[in-house]
């Protein structure tokens, strides 16, 4: 399930007048996509959709079944291609923040901001024009509990330009 991640909390708590100027929280897709790799809340949901795929693909090519095994190689390359595309590009990552949806709030709350998007999504932002902007990449990246490494890799990818996803796609 795809939640959407213009995450519009509730103004009251960030605004207290309707002149007092919106404060938007930004993240950078590509470190959230990093950070859940591997994570706990990956293991607990495409870890284990991954392994169910690849008993699938070991029986349907035990049994000659070429049609499931193509359908199950083309289902693998879709979400190989999804993952670069979140990773190195400007992709959604709204599947990945499902995960800690419960935790957002808290987040907005503690950088005292109200909606959350993607520093990449351009039409989101323009709603906003005039607000604040505030960088709430990293406390998302920690709901994930990343390892060290991939703490690295997430504050290391927000360093380099995003690729095209057409670039991502071809990987």
């Amino acid at each position: 399930m795809v939640f959407p991640m213009c995450l519009l909390l509730s103004m009251a708590s960030v605004a207290t007048s309707s002149d007092a100027k919106v404060r938007v929280g930004v993240y950078d897709s590509r470190a959230i996509a990093v950070a859940f790799v591997d994570s706990e809340a990956y293991q607990a949901s495409a870890g284990k959709q991954l392994a169910a795929m690849a008993a699938q693909y070991r029986e349907a090519k035990a049994a000659g079944n070429q049609k499931r095994v193509a359908e199950l190689e083309a289902q693998g390359n879709a979400q190989q291609i999804l993952l670069h595309k979140q990773g190195f590009s400007t992709a959604p990552v709204d599947d990945i923040l499902a995960h800690i949806k419960d935790r957002m709030p808290d987040i907005a709350k503690a950088a005292g901001v109200g909606p959350i998007v993607s520093k990449w999504d351009q039409d989101a932002l323009a709603k906003y024009k005039s607000a604040e902007l505030v960088d709430v990449t990293m406390p998302l990246v920690r709901a994930f509990h990343p390892t060290e490494r991939q703490l690295g890799l997430a504050i290391d990818i927000q360093k380099q330009a995003p690729i095209s996803l057409e670039e991502a796609e071809k990987m």
